[in-house]
């Protein structure tokens, strides 16, 4: 997971709505960053993505987390 971050540093989650039921949280909105290998933050290296998010709790504990999100864009990148 570090290395992800080292990567795309500027890594980030934007929420549009969340919601609640029972144990479960949803959540839906956009992640982003810059593919940046290097270290450089270059504008032509920027990626946003619809995403969502589920995350399951049992006695105080994260016990599901989930992720559903088209990382084509950043793949793309990382190809170049």
């Amino acid at each position: 997971m570090v290395g992800y971050f080292h990567l795309v540093p500027d890594y980030q989650i934007l929420l549009e709505e969340v919601f609640e039921y029972g144990n479960a949280v949803v959540a839906f909105g956009t992640a982003g960053g810059t593919y940046a290998p290097n270290g450089e933050l270059l504008e032509q290296n920027k990626w946003q993505v619809p995403a969502a998010w589920r995350a399951s709790v049992s006695d105080n504990f994260l016990t599901e987390w989930r992720v559903y999100a088209d990382n084509e864009p950043l793949r793309q990148l990382m190809r170049k």
